[in-house]
Order: C-alpha cells, then sequence, then structure tokens
C-alpha cells in the first residue's frame, strides 16, 4: 500500500487524493472511487473528492480510525457536526434506525461517494433543441426596393 510518488502509506495510488488506497488496480492501491477508472480521470476525480466531497471524506476516514480504536473518538463528533455543512449533510447523517451500526453507515458514505464520482469522464447529452433569443427587427421583405424604378422585380 506504500506508493514511490511522493504519496503517504496506506493512501490511494492517484495522486493527491485524500481516501486510503484499498483496491488494487494497475499495479498500484487505489481508493474505491479511483479503482478500476482510466488515470485521465483522476485529477477530476480527486477535484471533486477535496472540493465538493471533503466532509464525506472525512467521515470515512475516521470511521475507519475509530474502528481500530473501538468506539468514537472527539474527532468524529466534530465531523458528525461538519457534515451538515454538506449539502446532502441531512440524508448522510448517522441514523441508528437505518444504519444500525458504523459499518452500514460507512458503507452508505462511500456508496455516496462512488455515486458523486461515478460520471466523471462520461460524454454528456447535448440538448437537441438549442434555446435562442426572439427575433427583432423585419420578419418579411418589404416590396419596395429603394434603388428599383418601383417595379418589383
Amino acid at each position: 500500500m506504500s506508493d514511490a510518488n511522493g504519496q503517504a502509506w496506506g493512501m490511494c495510488a492517484a495522486f493527491g487524493c485524500p481516501l486510503f488506497g484499498t483496491m488494487g488496480s494497475d499495479g498500484g492501491w487505489y481508493c474505491f472511487c479511483h479503482a478500476g477508472k482510466p488515470s485521465v480521470f483522476n485529477d477530476a476525480i480527486t477535484r471533486e473528492l477535496r472540493e465538493n466531497q471533503i466532509e464525506v471524506v472525512d467521515i470515512t476516514l475516521q470511521i475507519r480510525r475509530d474502528s481500530i480504536r473501538g468506539g468514537w473518538s472527539h474527532a468524529m463528533r466534530e465531523l458528525r457536526v461538519a457534515l451538515r455543512q454538506h449539502p446532502d449533510g441531512t440524508s448522510l447523517a448517522f441514523s441508528p434506525k437505518t444504519d444500525g451500526n458504523a459499518s452500514a453507515w460507512l458503507l452508505r458514505l462511500e456508496r455516496h461517494l462512488i455515486q458523486a464520482t461515478a460520471d466523471i469522464g462520461q460524454q454528456k447529452r447535448i440538448a437537441s433543441t438549442v434555446p435562442t433569443a426572439q427575433i427583432i427587427g423585419p420578419t418579411h421583405v418589404s416590396k419596395h426596393h429603394p434603388y428599383g424604378d418601383g417595379a418589383n422585380a
């Protein structure tokens, strides 16, 4: 799980990725978001994780750390408060009724990250109709010709 490209031991082999490398792919250890994707999309996936999903990323890392220690840490309490800042924070929050335990919550959070990065690198469909502005000015040809002799040509 170590890599020679400057990433910390145990982290994803995609440069700058904040997640743990948990899946072997293409000769390196990648996170579940980068694994199986062409390397040309690594930067876009990492940018999505760091810019739009960082609260969820931090919680997934802390759940894995706390699972080793056994129990919720003070950092986890702070991260759960920070998760409320995420646009989907209320739906991603831990629920004893639906999640039951930290492992089920971790799976749900990781599924969210996979879905958030799934469409990166896919061609978007272009709309078949192009919105245009209303036409201004004349909408028909005048019968008067300014340089003619008055006859309709």
